[in-house]
C-alpha cells in the first residue's frame, strides 16, 4: 500500500509563483454566503448499503469540529441504503437526488448545495478520526495550499497507512507514500478523492472537479494536478486519519471504457507532447485508448484545454520534474482501488 519512505522535505518550491490562479466561475452556487467556519462534508452515494450509515455516523457523532453539515448526493441508488435519511432528524444531514451523474458531477452538486467556508469530499464507506477537520483547517489556513487529505488506513486495520501518492512509473501508476514523521501537513504530488478538503472559494476558483470527466476515474488526481499547474499546492496531514474500505468491485457498474477515456482526458487536459505519446504508450496496447482519442478530439476536451492553458503558471513537465519525486519507486506498490 506505501512507498518504502517517507516523502521527506516536499517537492521544490523555489519556482512557486506568488499569486495562485483562479478559474472565473460564471453559474453561482445555490446560496450567496457561506457560512464562515463551517465545514460541508459532501458524500456521493450509490448503492452503498450499511456502509452510508457508518460515514454519515462517523462524521456527525465523532467529529470534534463544532460546525458540521453533510450533503449526500444520492446518485442513484436502487438499494435501502438511502431509506433511512428521508425524515432525517439531524437538522445537520441532507439528502439530494441524481441520477447516474458519475463521480466529479455528484460532488460538484452538492459542493453547489453546501453552506460552508470549507468543502470536503468524502466517500461513503469511510470511518473519520474525531480531529480530521481540525487538521484540515489548520492547513487550509495557508494562502497557497489548495487541497489537503488525511492519512488513509484499511477500514479493518490502523497499519499500514498511505498519506498522499504519487505517479510512480512512466504510465503513470499511482502509488502511495508512507506518512512522514511530521506533527503538520506537508507537500504531496496528488491525493485520492476519497477525502479531499479545500476553502469554498478555492475549489470554486479551480473550476470545481472537472465535468468532463465520465462516472468514475481520475477527476480527483486532475484536480490535483490542476491545483499545482494554477500555482496553488497539494498537502497531506499525517495526523488526521481516514478509515476507508478499499474494494475490487463497487456497488454499480462501471465500463473499462470510460476509466481510460477519463485518464486520456486528464493527459489532453494538461500534458504536451512528446510526454502525451510516451505515456499512453507505457500504459500498454488499449482498444480503448483510439476509441478516447476520437472522444476527445469532438466532445470539447481540446476547448477546455484552451481555457485551461490561459490560467496555467507552470507546465505539466514542470510538476513532473520539482513535484513527482519518487522515493524508493522500486519498492512502492500500487494504490489500492478505490
Amino acid at each position: 500500500m506505501v512507498a518504502s519512505g517517507c516523502r521527506g522535505s516536499g517537492p521544490n518550491r523555489a519556482t512557486a509563483p506568488a499569486r495562485p490562479v483562479v478559474v472565473p466561475i460564471r453559474s453561482p452556487a445555490v446560496g450567496a454566503l457561506y457560512v464562515p467556519g463551517r465545514f460541508s462534508v459532501v458524500i456521493p452515494t450509490r448503492n452503498e448499503g450499511r456502509m452510508l450509515a457508518m460515514t454519515t455516523d462517523s462524521v456527525l457523532d465523532a467529529t470534534k469540529w463544532p460546525d458540521v453539515e453533510v450533503v449526500v448526493v444520492d446518485d442513484g441508488s436502487t438499494d435501502d441504503s438511502i431509506v433511512g435519511y428521508r425524515r432525517s432528524p439531524d437538522p445537520r444531514l441532507r439528502i439530494l437526488r441524481a441520477a447516474g451523474l458519475g463521480v466529479a458531477k455528484a460532488r460538484n452538486l452538492g459542493a453547489q448545495y453546501a453552506r460552508g467556508e470549507y468543502v470536503v469530499f468524502l466517500d461513503a464507506h469511510c470511518v473519520v478520526s474525531p480531529n480530521w477537520l481540525d487538521r484540515f483547517a489548520l492547513a487550509l489556513a495557508e494562502p497557497d495550499v489548495a487541497l489537503v487529505s488525511p492519512c488513509f488506513t484499511r477500514l479493518e486495520a490502523p497499519e499500514p497507512r498511505g498519506c498522499g501518492v504519487f505517479f510512480g512509473d512512466a504510465g503513470l501508476e499511482q502509488h502511495w507514500y508512507q506518512p512522514c514523521d511530521s506533527t503538520m501537513a506537508y507537500d504531496v504530488p496528488l491525493n485520492i478523492g476519497a477525502c479531499q478538503a479545500l476553502r469554498r472559494d478555492v475549489f470554486d476558483g479551480l473550476g470545481r472537479y472537472d465535468m468532463g470527466f465520465s462516472s468514475w476515474g481520475f477527476e480527483d488526481v486532475e484536480l490535483c494536478l490542476r491545483a499545482w499547474l494554477f500555482g496553488w499546492r497539494v498537502q497531506a496531514d499525517p495526523i488526521a486519519t481516514v478509515g476507508h474500505q478499499f474494494r475490487e468491485q463497487r456497488g454499480y457498474e462501471v465500463d473499462d471504457a470510460d476509466i481510460v477515456y477519463n485518464f486520456v482526458r486528464m493527459l489532453a487536459l494538461h500534458v504536451d507532447e512528446p510526454e502525451f505519446s510516451a505515456i499512453l504508450t507505457a500504459r500498454g496496447p488499449n482498444p480503448n485508448i483510439p476509441v478516447a482519442l476520437e472522444r476527445i478530439a469532438a466532445d470539447g476536451t481540446l476547448e477546455q484545454r484552451q481555457r485551461y492553458d490561459r490560467m496555467r503558471v507552470r507546465t505539466a513537465r514542470w510538476f513532473f520534474h520539482h513535484i513527482n519525486t519518487t522515493p524508493s519507486a522500486s519498492a512502492a506498490e500500487p494504490a489500492e482501488p478505490v
